[in-house]
C-alpha cells in the first residue's frame, strides 16, 4: 500500500502537536534520569543506577531525533502561509529571543547551583564558586563551559533549530519556485510506501558511521559535525515528508509491526551496551532502531493521537516555554536533595512532580504578561 499526498492544507495537524507535547513532558523523565545515571552531568546523586542508565539511553535513542524531525515538518505548514522573510523574522523572535532569556532564566541558575555544590560527586564542570547568586554574574560570562562558565546547556536544540533555519533558509527559498515545489511533492509521493521510507533513513546510519567517531556530540555549535549532519538531514527530511500526509495515514496502518522491530533493536542494542560487537555494529543497530521508532511513533501518533487528548493537545501552547524552564528546577531539586541518599526512586518520582509542576508553574506565569510571552516565545494570549 502507498501513501497518496492531498492538496497542501493549512489545517493543524493535531496527531504531530501531540507527538510534539509527549516527547517534551518525556524530558521530565529523562533529565531526572540524568541526577542518577553513570554519566558526569550537573549535579549528581551519590549513587548511580543501572535503571537510570536505561532510561537515559532509551528515551536518548529517539527523543531529540523526533523533535528535529516534527521540527522540519512544522517548518513546511509555516512556510504555507508566509515568506522565507517572514519566516525568518519569525524564527528571530521565537528562537534568537528565548534563547538569549532562556540562558539568563533557565541556565544561569543550573550553572551557578553546579558552582557551589562544591565536592560534589559526578558533576560535568567541577569548578567551585562561593558567594551569592548575584555576586556570581560576573563570572558567569566567562566562557565557555565545561572550561568556564558560560552556557546554554540544554538549549542547543533552540541553538540548533535557528542554526538551521538560517542554514536551510536558501532550500526554501528555491522551493518556491514552481517546478522545485512540484519536484519536492513527486519526491514526497514517491516516499510513501514503507519500503521506501525505510531507506530513507540509510543516510542517518551512514552519517553515523562516517562522522561520529571524528566529531563525538559536544552541542557547541562550532565543530559538532556529526550532530549538525544528522538533525539536519532529519529536520529536511521532516520538511519534504511534510508534503505527504498520506505517509501518516500509511504508518498508522504499520505501527504494531514498526513498533515491535523498533523494540527488538533498541533491546538489542541496550543488551549490547557498546562493549561487545564493535563499533560499527553498535552504531548500525542504535540508528537503524531510531529511524524505525520515527517511523514507528509517527504512525501511531496518527492512530491514536489525532484529535484533541485531554491535557496533551492543551498543552501545545506551552511545549516550548515548558522546555525552556524544566532542566533548571531538575537540577535546583536536586542539589537541594544532594544528601537525600536513601531512597533513590522516592527522590526521582519527588524531583520529577516537583519538576513538572514548577515547570508548568513557570509557563503559566510567562503568559500573564506581553513581555514574559515575548521573552519565551509565546504569541499573544488567547481569548
Amino acid at each position: 500500500m502507498e501513501a497518496t499526498p492531498c492538496a497542501p492544507s493549512a489545517a493543524r495537524r493535531l496527531d504531530l502537536d501531540n507527538l510534539r507535547n509527549a516527547a517534551v513532558l518525556l524530558l521530565i523523565v529523562f533529565h531526572t534520569a540524568r541526577l542518577f545515571d553513570g554519566e558526569a552531568w550537573h549535579i549528581k546523586d551519590a549513587g548511580h543506577y543501572w535503571l537510570a542508565d536505561t532510561v537515559v539511553r532509551a528515551l536518548n535513542q529517539w527523543q531529540m531525533p523526533i523533535l528535529f524531525l516534527l521540527a522540519g515538518m512544522a517548518v513546511w505548514h509555516a512556510l504555507e502561509n508566509r515568506s522565507v522573510v517572514a519566516f525568518l523574522r519569525e524564527r528571530v523572535l521565537r528562537l534568537l529571543v528565548p534563547l538569549i532569556a532562556g540562558i539568563f532564566i533557565a541556565v544561569y541558575p543550573q550553572v551557578y547551583v553546579e558552582r557551589i555544590a562544591a565536592g560534589a560527586p559526578g558533576r560535568a564542570s567541577p569548578i567551585d564558586f562561593a558567594g551569592g547568586p548575584l555576586d556570581f554574574l560576573p563570572q558567569f560570562f566567562s566562557c565557555c563551559y565545561p572550561q568556564a562558565n558560560f552556557s546554554y546547556h540544554h538549549l542547543w536544540f533552540i541553538a540548533y533549530l535557528f542554526a538551521y533555519s538560517l542554514a536551510l533558509a536558501p532550500l526554501f527559498a528555491l522551493a518556491r519556485a514552481a517546478p522545485v515545489e512540484l519536484a519536492l511533492r513527486r519526491a514526497a509521493a514517491w516516499l510513501g510506501s514503507l519500503p521506501r521510507l525505510l531507506l530513507l533513513g540509510v543516510p542517518v546510519i551512514a552519517l553515523e558511521l562516517w562522522l561520529r567517531p571524528s566529531y563525538p556530540s559536544t552541542h557547541a555549535l562550532a565543530g559538532d559535525w556529526a550532530n549538525h549532519a544528522h538533525y539536519l538531514y532529519l529536520m529536511a527530511a521532516g520538511w519534504v515528508l511534510a508534503r505527504n500526509p498520506g505517509i501518516a495515514r500509511m504508518l498508522a496502518g504499520k505501527a504494531a509491526p514498526l513498533g515491535a522491530a523498533a523494540v527488538g533493536l533498541s533491546v538489542l542494542w541496550l543488551a549490547e551496551g557498546g562493549s561487545g560487537w564493535g563499533r560499527g555494529v553498535g552504531m548500525t543497530i542504535r540508528h537503524a532502531g531510531e529511524w524505525l521508532w520515527l517511523l514507528a511513533l509517527l504512525g501511531l501518533a496518527r492512530r491514536f493521537l489525532d484529535g484533541r487528548v485531554a491535557l496533551l493537545t492543551a498543552f501545545t501552547r506551552y511545549a516550548f516555554p515548558f522546555y525552556i524552564a524544566h532542566q533548571a528546577f531538575i537540577v535546583i531539586l536536586g542539589w537541594f536533595w544532594i544528601s537525600w541518599n536513601d531512597d533513590p526512586l522516592l527522590k526521582y518520582f519527588a524531583v520529577a512532580l516537583l519538576s513538572l509542576a514548577a515547570s508548568l508553574a513557570f509557563c503559566r506565569l510567562a503568559d500573564m504578561s506581553p513581555t514574559t510571552r515575548f521573552l519565551v516565545g509565546l504569541k499573544r494570549s488567547r481569548a
